[in-house]
């Protein structure tokens, strides 16, 4: 006979009790799918971790990358629109001067009463804006009395000459063209010679 059932008595039963809070056995799923992770060996385990940590490193430094991109950007375009203004004001204060000199031009007319102050005042400002032109790089093109060049001059008109030599030369310039060093900035308006031969 058994030590535990004397006098009768069933053996107690074995029971387990988890004073846990948060365990409850009675609430668990028994039947819920134990998630199981994909077990490696361990030198597979150190290159996923090894790659994991590179991966990281990368995105990181990618991140730093583009943040540094976009501030050499912030910075370019604020140096470049600096360097804008100033070119800006450096091609406008000499054209300041020839409008000072114009409206000097028009206040002396007006106090004398006389067109010849006015006509001396636009000669002397023209060749004052012809020099600042100048300073500048801007050069007139010599295209009277030159054979026509279609590079330097756009043909508005032929005229009929009578002298031979004249014949394709540039007899009337309407709109002066103008050049920056090689650059065409402006062509000549011009009319051309044309001899008949009949």
């Amino acid at each position: 006979m058994d030590k535990n059932s004397k006098d009768g008595q069933q053996p107690a039963e074995f029971q387990v009790i988890d004073k846990r809070h948060f365990l409850n056995l009675d609430q668990n799923d028994k039947t819920a799918a134990v998630e199981e992770k994909p077990r490696y060996p361990t030198f597979v385990e150190e290159l996923i971790a090894r790659t994991t940590e590179t991966e990281r490193r990368f995105e990181e430094r990618k991140k730093q990358f583009n943040e540094e991109v976009e501030r050499i950007r912030t910075r370019l375009e604020a140096d470049l629109d600096r360097r804008l203004g100033d070119e800006k004001q450096r091609l406008v204060m000499p054209l300041l001067e020839v409008l000072d000199n114009l409206e000097r031009a028009i206040e002396a007319a007006k106090s004398s009463g006389s067109v010849d102050h006015l006509l001396e005042g636009v000669e002397i400002t023209a060749t004052l804006f012809r020099t600042k032109l100048q300073s500048l790089g801007i050069q007139a093109i010599p295209v009277l009395n030159e054979p026509f060049n279609p590079n330097l001059a756009q043909a508005i008109a032929m005229m009929e000459v009578k002298d031979e030599s004249l014949d394709g030369v540039v007899v009337d310039e309407l709109l002066r063209g103008y050049k920056m060093g090689e650059q065409l900035l402006r062509a000549a308006q011009v009319r051309v010679g044309q001899f008949n031969r009949e």
